[in-house]
């Protein structure tokens, strides 16, 4: 996700505050109920935060490494490979919903029986797009919410654009708490090339409302590369997980611009011990299917490793794994 999805929507933030002093005195409280909480669509890996840094590297390095390393910094290569991809959902996730809520935290500009307007308006003289955010009442108790942009200069309403697309309930649906929302990227670029840099499309789908918690992501380029990357969580209610990722992507160490299919399946225990197996195929490895797999301890390094080309000799003690027996999902 893009982290420049912050500045649209704390120029919102700006709008809504704005737009205070002429606030209707109808109740809106319904319109905020759909918008999820933070935690209830973070993907959080064990070790991380659901702010943390975005835009990491998200190749799979086979390098050199003993029982206490794997990863460049130190850490377990598929935990870190895995975390890093997890963490830039994150971020975006954070700054979207936040945002969302802190703006519909204020008065709506309007409301009636069925939407919320916050806006439009723009945060400043030299934002080049005018923005709004509408919740919309589509049934009992479910709702459907949008950020849209158009440019500054345009007054029509056939220019909006939906940049941030969701479906929400409210709190007394037994959906509460589930739902999806998605953000298009190449919008945000159309309107804005100079804060829009990545391409394509992220839907977060969830399900928060018992354990197991369940989050999807998937994420879809458009920069010509054709790489897409689909994660599943699962969160039980101890802090054990399952990640689920498949992926076409250039897992090279030096990019080459050929696309390997990775599938992986990532475990951990309540500490945040845990095992990833993973099979990749396909791109440079040609007829090859590599299989690896890697455990860690409860400080994320290396316990153990094997795979069955030789990428790396067989390392450290397999009886340290949290999980003894491997995994490898089909793809």
């Amino acid at each position: 996700m893009d982290k420049t999805i912050a500045a649209v929507l704390v120029g919102a933030t700006t709008l809504a505050g704005l737009a205070q002093g002429c606030a209707l005195p109808q109740d809106a409280s319904k319109f905020r109920e759909p918008i999820p909480q933070k935690g209830d669509v973070s993907l959080a890996m064990p070790g991380s935060q659901a702010s943390g840094a975005a835009g990491q590297s998200a190749s799979i390095r086979i390098q050199g490494g003993g029982t206490g390393g794997g990863g460049s910094t130190g850490f377990s290569t598929f935990y870190e490979f895995t975390r890093n991809i997890s963490d830039g959902v994150d971020y975006g996730t954070a700054v979207i919903i936040g945002e969302i809520v802190a703006i519909t935290s204020l008065p709506p500009t309007t409301v009636d029986d069925n939407h919320a307007v916050w806006g439009p308006g723009s945060g400043d003289a030299l934002d080049p797009v005018t923005w709004k955010l509408v919740v919309t009442q589509v049934g009992d108790r479910e709702f459907d919410y949008e950020v849209d942009g158009r440019s500054h200069l345009s007054t029509s309403d056939a220019d909006w654009k939906a940049i941030v697309t969701g479906h929400g309930y409210g709190k007394s649906h037994p959906s509460h708490r589930s739902g999806w929302f998605q953000l298009d990227n190449d919008v945000f670029r159309s309107l804005d090339p100079m804060r829009g840099t990545s391409t394509g499309k992220v839907k977060v789908t969830f399900d928060a409302r018992a354990y197991p918690l369940t989050i999807v992501a998937d994420l879809t380029t458009n920069d010509g590369t054709g790489a897409y990357y689909d994660v599943a969580v699962t969160h039980e209610q101890d802090g054990s997980g399952v990640v689920a990722l498949t992926a076409l992507a250039d897992i090279s160490s030096t990019k080459d611009g050929v696309n390997e299919n990775v599938v992986e399946n990532s475990r951990w225990n309540a500490t945040g011990a845990g095992r990833a197996d993973v099979k990749m195929s396909g791109g440079d490895l040609g007829a090859t299917t590599a299989l690896a797999s890697e455990c860690w301890s409860s400080a994320y390094t290396r316990t153990y490793y094997t795979d069955n080309v030789n990428y790396q000799p067989t390392v450290g003690d397999a009886s340290t794994c949290a999980f003894a027996q491997a995994q490898f999902a089909s793809q």
